[in-house]
């Protein structure tokens, strides 16, 4: 048990033991990368505490994400300090891997919306259980899911969804229309969301592709987007309203990778369906 506690001590923050001595070994894979755009204060750095489950998922990830590429995390201290829902752009199946490095950077453990046939495999259904993760049955209604979600925003933790429902189609891998489901999780909950422009993860692992490029090392790029309060989604009714917000909610992604990517080509403007 002492070793346990002193393993998530130092997975917590390994600078904050070592002051200003150089990082080694462990300690400097898990030690923050380049955080562009973070004031690193006290409160930002605090000590948090999740289940043991999800320092085992960091001790893993966050070095294979180093290896995979060169992570760049930009306005970190942009995030809220509360409960908030993240909603990025999705290129890649690697996304999700190099997104829990991001969070894991920003000091929180966010509650992913995954597809509900991950929490059948061996091994993996278990560590996503374990460690929070949110079930999304996409024949069904997504009540439960969406009532999951409001828990653990209610505990003043942090939700992610990807509002595009899946990677994106379009040819030159701009986000396309999103669901409603981010906005109507926000009214219920009364959080804020904030936008997420990332790119480089399709370098790594194209788009439904099999072969990983791991060489040479690649880039991987997170840029926050200022919140969008909860006011904005209070007083939604209408189909038409919901579709309005999500619709914003899409185009403050789509802003976001445009600061990585350039503008979005004028002919590729419109939604992809």
């Amino acid at each position: 048990m002492e070793a346990a506690r002193r393993s998530r001590r130092h997975l917590v923050d390994p600078a904050r033991r070592r002051g200003d001595q150089p990082l080694r070994g462990q300690a400097r894979l898990l030690a923050p990368e380049d955080t562009t755009g973070e004031v690193m204060t006290r409160k930002r750095r605090r000590k948090t505490e999740y289940p043991l489950i999800a320092y085992v998922v960091a001790l893993i990830i966050v070095p294979v994400s180093k290896i995979l590429a060169r992570c760049e995390f930009r306005g970190l201290d942009r995030l809220p300090d509360g409960p908030y829902i993240l909603v990025a752009n999705h290129v890649t199946k690697l996304d999700p891997l190099l997104m829990i490095r991001f969070v894991w950077e920003a000091r929180r453990m966010p509650h992913f919306m995954a597809k509900a046939s991950l929490f059948k495999l061996p091994i993996v259904g278990w560590v996503l259980s374990d460690s929070g993760q949110i079930p999304v049955d996409r024949h069904g209604h997504g009540g439960a899911s969406v009532e999951s979600a409001a828990k653990w925003l209610a505990k003043g933790q942090t939700v992610q969804i990807y509002p595009e429902g899946t990677l994106t189609r379009d040819p030159d891998l701009w986000p396309m229309k999103g669901k409603s489901g981010a906005v109507r999780l926000a009214q219920e909950a009364n959080v804020p969301i904030v936008p997420v422009g990332q790119w480089g993860a399709q370098e790594i692992l194209p788009p439904y592709g099999k072969g990983l490029h791991i060489f040479p090392r690649k880039r991987f790029t997170v840029q926050i987007g200022e919140p969008i309060p909860a006011e904005r989604f209070a007083n939604l009714h209408t189909g038409a309203e919901f579709a309005e917000a999500t619709a914003d909610v899409m185009a403050a992604i789509t802003a976001e990778v445009e600061t990585l990517r350039g503008p979005k080509p004028i002919e590729a403007a419109g939604d992809t369906k």
